[in-house]
């Protein structure tokens, strides 16, 4: 343990055994349990807020969380010396669910159905005082217009790369699909704004010996449960080719416990139909030095061209079975 991280550790009443190092963050053993320290750009007001409804969400749903504990000033945070700001959390233990078992993203769906069930009956009186989600149709609209952008950014260079060539290749295509997404968007209404987890991916889902825990809420707010569902989902079709067995089972297993509204059904459809992944790809490349790109990006683009077939015929089953 370094200087600074000492430092920061005499500043709560326990003592470490033992200390590594994980994303971006210090797991630490002590007599109290394992214990999370990671730096943070959160206010205490925002800590106390998530605290707040982490212990009774816990307590509603029986979901292992992690939440915040005071340092021996009785505050959430804690400054080094370099001003930088900190934050320890209790830490539930496990390892983050793995994409490709299909049992352990049937089972992260199922406690996503049961985590808003609990988060929706708290968001009566969460007295959250913070901003709303944005509009995910202006959301919409917006990265459309930034696929133009992009589209004629490069129209204009006289020399292209094998990446710019790519996008220029897919882009008639997946810009049509964009539109056509956002148009539809437009003539739907905001839907019931709820608290959400923010960012439901596999990093934030802890499989533990008899259950699964769900950890850093830092984006909890007001927003569409189905977000959730839909990056949760999209993420687990992307990485298995979108098949159709385990989309049915995994937006199946959450209706059953949570069944969506035709709103939110509706939401899901358009959010799937968004050629979101192509945007994140164009997305990055328009915003960083184009000298040079990993080729990583034109690999990721050249598989979600294979895989555009796969996800109409999902989208198509889907849509069949009265699932979306």
């Amino acid at each position: 343990m370094n200087e600074r991280e000492m430092e920061l550790w005499e500043q709560y009443p326990f003592a470490v055994e033992k200390i590594s190092r994980v994303r971006g963050a210090f797991l630490c053993e002590t007599k109290e349990g394992l214990l999370y320290l990671r730096e943070t750009g959160s206010t205490e007001k925002r800590l106390r807020w998530e605290n707040r409804i982490l212990e009774r969400l816990e307590e509603q749903t029986g979901i292992p969380v992690d939440s915040y504990i005071e340092n021996k000033e009785g505050n959430l945070l804690t400054e080094g010396s370099d001003q930088r700001t900190f934050a320890v959390k209790r830490w539930p233990g496990g390892r983050e669910c793995s994409m490709a078992e299909p049992g352990e993203i049937l089972q992260g769906t199922e406690v996503l159905a049961r985590l808003h069930q609990g988060l929706q009956a708290l968001s009566g009186d969460s007295g959250q005082e913070e901003e709303k989600a944005e509009d995910w149709r202006e959301e919409l609209a917006r990265h459309t217009r930034e696929l133009l952008r992009t589209r004629n950014y490069i129209r204009k260079k006289r020399h292209k790369s094998d990446l710019e060539l790519q996008i220029l290749s897919g882009f008639p295509r997946y810009y049509e699909a964009a539109r056509q997404a956002a148009e539809q968007a437009a003539g739907e209404g905001m839907g019931e704004l709820l608290l959400c987890h923010g960012d439901y991916t596999h990093h934030h889902l802890m499989v533990r010996e008899r259950d699964m825990a769900v950890v850093d809420f830092s984006h909890m707010g007001w927003g569409i449960p189905a977000g959730d569902l839909y990056l949760f989902l999209r993420k687990a079709m992307e990485k298995h080719s979108w098949n159709r067995r385990l989309g049915e089972a995994m937006l199946a297993g959450y209706q059953k416990i949570r069944p969506l509204t035709d709103a939110e059904r509706r939401y899901l459809n358009i959010r799937l139909h968004y050629p979101e992944k192509f945007w994140k790809q164009v997305n990055y490349y328009y915003n960083r030095k184009k000298s040079w790109m990993p080729f990583r990006n034109l690999e990721k683009l050249q598989l979600l061209e294979k895989q555009q077939e796969q996800q109409r015929h999902f989208l198509e089953a889907m849509e069949g079975r009265g699932l979306l």
